[in-house]
């Protein structure tokens, strides 16, 4: 279970990071952020290995450290 969670780091890093470097044209920028943060998702189910605990594994790595790089490094989510 634990190479769920890293898949779930590394998209996590990974789609916030794009977004933080290519933050204009937001429409088309975000469609692609969006894309490699579900990335890990689409990759299980065409490996057969979509369930609901890989799915909750990858969202449990994803989620933090993608918000974190939000906060801190965009600073979009952040309330004014």
């Amino acid at each position: 279970m634990l190479i769920y969670l890293l898949i779930g780091f590394a998209a996590g890093a990974d789609s916030a990071l794009y977004l933080a470097y290519n933050y204009r044209p937001i429409l088309l920028n975000g469609t692609i952020h969006a894309e490699i943060f579900a990335s890990g998702v689409v990759a299980l189910h065409f490996v057969k290995r979509l369930n609901a605990r890989t799915a909750g594994w990858y969202l449990v790595g994803v989620l933090p450290v993608h918000l974190t790089i939000h906060f801190t490094i965009i600073g979009d989510l952040r309330p004014d």
